[in-house]
């Protein structure tokens, strides 16, 4: 066979691997295990390619049990003591076909498999006290089950993994009826387990379905960012979702919910996986999401949780779990670790509220201030300098420059300057050395551009390239920042200080916007519409800014939540150190660190003041606050429209 060695084993050689094999207690293998020998043997650089993460039975159950599993069982604890609607279900059971497009070594098929077996032997189980019978003749069988994989090992071990379960499945019978027993040779004939590329496949060649057919699609397909796909990975991409603009910023499994919906579109099928929650947060939700819920509708969500599973270097990320169908009055169900919540309707930020989607827009529709990028030298750092060297210029000639602060400097504490000549006559510096050569060197290194507006900025070189300063203070908000921290530290900077472009400013702004800004409210509204990039929120002025919905402030509470900011600058000032320092890492996986515990009951005492302006009473959790949120933007953008 291509690609395989021929294995040659000697007489004693096959007499050890039967006497090994016959050692094993079959019935006691975890098929969940082969799962993670497969990851544990697979190369570092193998895994990182097709982005393999395997899933924990516990995990595998998040997804079945909302899926069609608590369908099943609920069926069943009605129809007890009616013979009638207990073979019905049986007759519904062996009618149901499920498919893995992303199979791996096929945990989701086997544990799928066996929990049906299960439940069919407790079924089994009522007909007999019904009628007396001891006769069990298992409907459900391998040949109800799919998947398509990459691998051709990954394959071998899913039809393995399921001929497995199958022999497991017919001894727990046999223990607990006792005198049946299905053979389990010959082997039953599992359903097509296709090694391929599933975004290359038609999904429908493969489990072929009619409008009325119950069929399940589920699984655990590769993540990958937008930033780690290599080259193959995005002509799958453009292959896909091509027709889509934008398909570029989006993360690899956005394939697997694109084609799922076309698979389901119109039927009786539903899906569900198991995703990272980028794709639920930022510009993906804007991108993908548009294209899905027109066509169908999110029947269930797990919203974001910690990955665990058994396999060797545990996958840390965090991830939810999104279920879909064609849509249909029956309610639909949001799972917050242990909180189970009956909703009207799913947005695509896993939360209640509608399916709008948040576009970014260039003005606040809230009525704030405006915020811009910070002022961008584009001087190839001639203009910049560190503070060793600005304490060596002449006090006299310190006029020419101003504090230059970015998000790494505002966060870290870190004293940089610049070269600031906008609004200073040209004699006043022209015999300063030091000044002109970093003029000329920026002179050069603008004509030297191939960009025309570049080469248009070298006929005035001693200026910014792009200048938005005002002579105010202004709010400075990083742009980046570590996604670990509870809140994002933002703070004021007077006009003596340029805000670069690794920042944005409000200029002019009176305080209790800041507070607002640095409440549990907006951190939400950022996280969940801004979402991140690599591991640091990103703050978009266009999408979080100006979209973030602002409830209707008294002169009062403006004056309540000054006082409250003011007092958060304070200790600040007051416990030294460095933002980064005082506002920690509590939310890191590995290293956690603390934030202030005095900083963190003033911003907690603030989070109060600014819930109560959005809502009279508290808020249950996090999710009730985004579904407010949400809502209220719809209703903003309804006003405008």
């Amino acid at each position: 066979m291509s690609g395989y060695a021929l294995v040659v084993f000697s007489k004693k050689s096959r007499n050890l691997i039967i006497e090994a094999g016959e050692l094993i207690g079959w019935d006691k293998v975890n098929p969940d295990i082969l799962g993670s020998m497969l990851q544990a043997v697979a190369s570092e650089d193998k895994r990182s390619h097709l982005g393999m993460h395997y899933t924990s039975v516990p995990n595998i159950m998040k997804v079945i049990n909302p899926l069609f599993l608590d369908d099943l069982h609920e069926e069943f604890e009605k129809a007890k003591g009616n013979e009638t609607k207990l073979n019905n279900l049986l007759e519904r059971m062996r009618k149901m076909k499920f498919m893995d497009p992303a199979c791996g070594s096929g945990n989701f098929l086997i544990i799928t498999y066996k929990e049906l077996r299960r439940l069919e032997m407790d079924i089994f189980e009522e007909l007999g006290k019904i009628n007396n019978s001891t006769m069990y003749v298992p409907t459900i069988d391998l040949g109800q089950f799919y998947g398509i994989e990459l691998e051709d090992f990954a394959v071998d071990v899913t039809r393995l993994s399921l001929y497995i379960a199958d022999h497991q499945m017919n001894l727990e019978l046999k223990r607990r009826y006792g005198d049946y027993l299905r053979e389990t040779l010959p082997l039953h004939k599992v359903g097509d387990i296709r090694c391929g590329n599933a975004l290359r496949l038609d999904w429908n060649e493969i489990l072929p379905h009619e409008k009325d057919d119950e069929v399940y699609l589920f699984g655990n397909p590769p993540y990958l960012g937008s930033r780690e796909q290599n080259k193959d990975q995005k002509m799958d991409m453009e292959h896909v979702l091509g027709s889509i603009k934008g398909f570029k910023n989006l993360d690899y499994i956005s394939n697997w919910f694109y084609l799922a919906t076309k698979y389901i579109y119109r039927s009786n099928a539903e899906f569900a996986f198991v995703t990272t929650n980028s794709i639920c947060q930022g510009v993906q939700v804007g991108i993908l999401w548009p294209k899905l819920l027109d066509k169908i509708e999110i029947s269930f969500a797990h919203t974001s949780f910690k990955w665990e599973n058994n396999a060797k270097n545990n996958a840390g990320v965090t991830v939810v779990i999104i279920g879909c169908r064609n849509f249909n009055t029956n309610e639909k169900h949001l799972f917050m670790g242990n909180i189970v919540q009956k909703v009207q309707n799913i947005s695509p930020y896993l939360a209640e509220g509608d399916s709008r989607v948040i576009f970014s827009t260039n003005s606040p529709l809230n009525g704030l201030p405006k915020i811009v990028f910070g002022s961008m030298p584009n001087d190839q750092g001639n203009f910049i300098l560190n503070d060793d060297i600005y304490e060596d210029i002449p006090d006299n000639e310190k006029i020419f420059y101003k504090r230059f602060i970015g998000s790494s400097e505002f966060i870290n504490a870190k004293k940089r300057y610049c070269l600031w000549l906008y609004g200073i006559d040209k004699s006043k510096y022209e015999k300063i050395t030091f000044i002109t050569d970093r003029i000329s060197k920026v002179r050069k290194y603008r004509n030297n551009s191939r960009r025309k507006a570049t080469k248009k900025l070298a006929l005035k070189p001693q200026l910014f390239g792009e200048i938005r300063w005002k002579s105010s203070n202004a709010i400075i908000v990083p742009a980046h920042t570590s996604e670990n921290r509870l809140y994002v530290p933002m703070g004021i900077v007077d006009a003596s200080t340029i805000i670069s472009n690794s920042a944005m400013a409000i200029y002019d702004a009176p305080l209790w916007l800041l507070g607002l800004l640095e409440s549990r409210m907006h951190m939400l509204w950022l996280k969940n519409i801004g979402g991140t990039l690599g591991t640091s929120f990103r703050y978009s002025a266009t999408l979080v800014y100006n979209t973030f919905p602002v409830p209707e402030l008294s002169t009062r509470r403006k004056n309540e939540i000054e006082e409250l900011i003011g007092n958060i600058l304070d200790i600040r000032e007051e416990e030294g150190g460095t933002l980064a320092e005082l506002y920690g890492s509590p939310l890191a996986a590995k290293n956690p660190k603390p934030m202030n515990p005095r900083l963190l009951e003033a911003h907690k005492e603030l989070d109060k003041v600014v819930d109560r302006a959005y809502k009279s009473t508290d808020f249950k959790d996090d999710n009730e606050r985004l579904a407010l949120l949400l809502n209220m933007y719809s209703e903003m953008v309804n006003k405008k429209g």
